[in-house]
């Protein structure tokens, strides 16, 4: 350990016994800090009130305390300000077992062994990276006539990002409830309240998951039958910035009725790439004329629902029926063959509509007035951002255990995209391991390329390559409907000796950086 005293240390155990010699003259410009219990960025310093955040580094050399318990306290409220969390780390103790030092570090110091990383026998899979050795820290030490701990060591320099002020109250110290918190969670509980309603109520009580007061891009339109109201649509700020930049697959069931006009109008005429609904005929004819040309998907649970219901009918000889027929006909709007085109984002069912649809019948009933169901709606709304935000967090703050064999490809793959959809890229990334690839003939800028499963020749798929433009296509056409690179393609990277995945194959919606600035640009996310 660094300092200015003498040490001895005794191998082997916790607690280090130290002896410090210590200059008897204090500094001049030492100032006793008491922290504010009250404001958690604010400190009271030499009587003078100072804000955490406006500390500089003399000041901080310069603080001094009473006790071990505030020097903790001040460095995890220091921490929580900056954007990190503090942890615990050495401490020595002298002959009667007082400690009179004590170190605290960035709670990513330290990395994990490698033993963990490298164990062939394991049955789970890798808990996400945390800890990236980061090396700032804060040593004080207790001056041994006066009792004042004083700082020794201080370094700020840190080798990872700061945690966003919006993503700082999910860092799992920061989410702890004290014990009336639990008590009334437990008495509430026992009263039969509901899990979800409980958490909603204890979220109001702390303000809430934002604070936002109003919404200056709030939109709404309604429509009069006979002087009542006939329909209403409404759409918050942030949801009309996230179909501005993301707005390319729409998911429509029969709960909507026939809004779409509305929804266009107060989305500024800003046309899908594509829409999926449950197949209601009515939603259909309002679809090929609100949306025309725009691909049209049908809900595939609900096919499969209804051809398990086809099939008791067939079983009694009643194969030729009239939904059947309609459903063949309408095949280009279900069969994957003919949808192999268009992006839909992963979307092949209206499950997200009926999942919203689910949760808020925990929040409102036939009795709920208009008023009151915008107040639940809202709510409901704000849990389901609060569950993005957590995953964008997860996304962050952790960084996943690469273990494929295309280490570049997937250590790429896990900087750029989010977390869920990093998976399903790694998945890929794990098959093209295991592919055989052949390259056919040179056919001038375009090079095509067969690849096949090892030992398994039975599917094989074409990858052509436009060795001018960077551009590769596959024919199982993986990133036209779904925006991923597939196993083929990587196939081919891994046989051209490439080291990372071009641009041209990485869809930006799928990526980390969320980039509000095409909403300026007014640019599509697509590529």
């Amino acid at each position: 350990m660094e300092n200015d005293g003498k040490e001895s240390y005794k191998d082997g155990m916790v607690d280090l016994s130290v002896e410090y010699e210590c200059s008897s003259d204090e500094s001049d410009d030492m100032v006793d800090v008491t922290v504010d219990e009250a404001e958690a960025d604010i400190i009271n310093a030499g009587g003078l009130e100072k804000l955490i955040t406006d500390l500089t580094i003399e000041d901080i050399w310069g603080l001094a305390f009473d006790t071990e318990s505030q020097v903790c306290e001040f460095y995890a409220k220091y921490a929580k300000c900056y954007g990190f969390m503090s942890r615990k780390d050495l401490k020595t103790v002298d002959a009667n077992g007082n400690i009179n030092t004590r170190q605290l570090v960035c709670n990513k110091a330290g990395e994990r062994h490698w033993k963990h990383l490298k164990r062939d026998n394991r049955q789970r899979e890798h808990r996400a990276i945390t800890r990236v050795n980061c090396k700032v820290r804060i040593r004080f030490i207790r001056h041994y006539r006066t009792g004042k701990w004083k700082v020794s060591v201080f370094q700020s320099e840190h080798n990872h990002p700061l945690c966003p002020p919006k993503y700082r109250h999910l860092i799992a110290a920061n989410r702890k409830l004290d014990e009336a918190d639990k008590t009334q969670a437990d008495s509430l509980r026992a009263c039969g309240v509901k899990t979800c309603h409980i958490m909603g109520y204890m979220v109001s009580q702390k303000g809430g998951y934002d604070k936002a007061d109003s919404d200056p891009l709030f939109l709404g339109k309604f429509t009069l039958k006979d002087g009542r109201l006939d329909n209403l649509v409404w759409a918050d700020g942030e949801s009309v910035v996230d179909y501005e930049c993301f707005g390319d697959v729409l998911a429509f069931d029969t709960t909507y009725k026939k809004n779409e006009k509305e929804f266009l109008e107060i989305m500024s005429r800003k046309l899908p790439g594509g829409v999926v609904t449950d197949g209601d005929r009515a939603m259909r004819e309002a679809i090929l004329e609100v949306f025309p040309g725009i691909p049209h998907r049908l809900c595939a649970w609900h096919l499969h629902r209804n051809a398990r219901w086809n099939e008791i009918i067939s079983k009694y000889g009643l194969a030729e029926n009239e939904w059947v027929q309609v459903i063949y006909n309408d095949r280009m709007k279900w069969a994957t063959a003919y949808l192999r085109e268009h992006f839909f984002g992963r979307i092949r069912t209206t499950s997200q509509c009926e999942g919203i649809h689910s949760l808020l019948k925990n929040y409102v009933d036939s009795k709920t007035s208009l008023v009151e169901f915008m107040h639940k709606f809202s709510e409901v709304l704000r849990h389901y951002r609060n569950n993005h935000l957590t995953a964008d967090f997860d996304t962050f703050y952790k960084f996943p255990v690469l273990t494929t064999c295309l280490e570049s490809f997937e250590k790429q793959a896990a900087e750029l995209y989010t977390r869920n959809i990093f998976k399903l890229v790694k998945d890929e990334i794990e098959v093209a391991g295991a592919l055989n690839v052949t390259e056919c003939p040179n056919s001038g800028d375009i090079v095509e390329y067969s690849t096949s499963e090892y030992f398994n020749q039975q599917w094989e798929f074409k990858v052509s390559y436009n060795k001018d433009k960077d551009l590769f296509a596959c024919e199982c056409r993986l990133f036209e409907t779904r925006g991923l690179p597939c196993s083929h393609i990587f196939g081919i990277l891994k046989h051209r000796n490439a080291n990372c995945v071009p641009t041209s194959l990485i869809l930006k919606r799928w990526t980390r950086v969320i980039l509000y600035a095409q909403l300026a640009s007014k640019t599509p996310l697509m590529i």
